[in-house]
């Protein structure tokens, strides 16, 4: 074989080896593609459960919160209407001077009610209530009340007893920081009616 004729098939091999390789790297098995926030990892049954979980504590602690305030704004409307009733009725300071602070009462519940975007539930006329618990209690209270002064008096007294427990099971039960001020003025305002009441008798 001539020299020039080795060195030929020489450098054929060398091509040939070239192209084996490239062809191995070609046909090689492909990365696998590289994550994005195109691609998110699915969720994982814990993970879901855990976000469930979360919306629903966040959409009872807002159902809880209306609740309440939709509650005390009525309960704020019971009191100022008996002592319109009672007022009328018998007559004295005692029902007229409280009658304006539970306006004032029913105006600070209402701002809550604004802040959280929730519609006033109160009726305009006297004695008539959404809450069917309330509008019993209404005519329960005005029945006991209209049969004498003492009794009268013995209905405020319930009213605001009443009134403090409710707020301060509300304050308990609430970690906003404006609804529990506010609760805590009317609470200490019914303290001072419950003293005017309990006075009379």
């Amino acid at each position: 074989m001539k020299k020039s004729t080795i060195v030929t098939a020489s450098i054929l091999a060398v091509v040939i080896g070239a192209a084996g390789v490239t062809a191995a790297v070609v046909t090689g098995t492909p990365p696998a593609p590289i994550a994005s926030s195109e691609n998110p990892q699915p969720m994982t049954s814990q993970d879901e459960a855990e976000e469930l979980e979360q919306e629903s504590e966040i959409a009872t602690q807002a159902s809880s919160t209306n609740d309440l305030l939709l509650y005390l704004i009525e309960e704020e409307k019971l009191a100022h209407d008996v002592y319109t009733v009672l007022g009328e009725t018998w007559g004295g300071n005692t029902f007229s001077n409280i009658l304006a602070s539970e306006t004032s009462h029913q105006d600070q519940v209402l701002n809550l009610l604004n802040s959280y975007g929730l519609t006033d539930p109160r009726s305009s006329e006297i004695g008539v209530f959404v809450n069917p618990d309330l509008q019993a209690l209404y005519d329960q209270l005005i029945a006991q009340g209209m049969t004498s002064q003492t009794e009268a008096y013995k209905v405020g007294v319930l009213i605001e007893e009443t009134d403090i427990t409710d707020l301060t099971t509300a304050i308990n039960s609430t970690s906003d920081a404006t609804i529990v001020a506010t609760l805590e003025k009317l609470r200490s305002a019914s303290e001072s009616h419950l003293a005017a009441f309990s006075k009379k008798l």
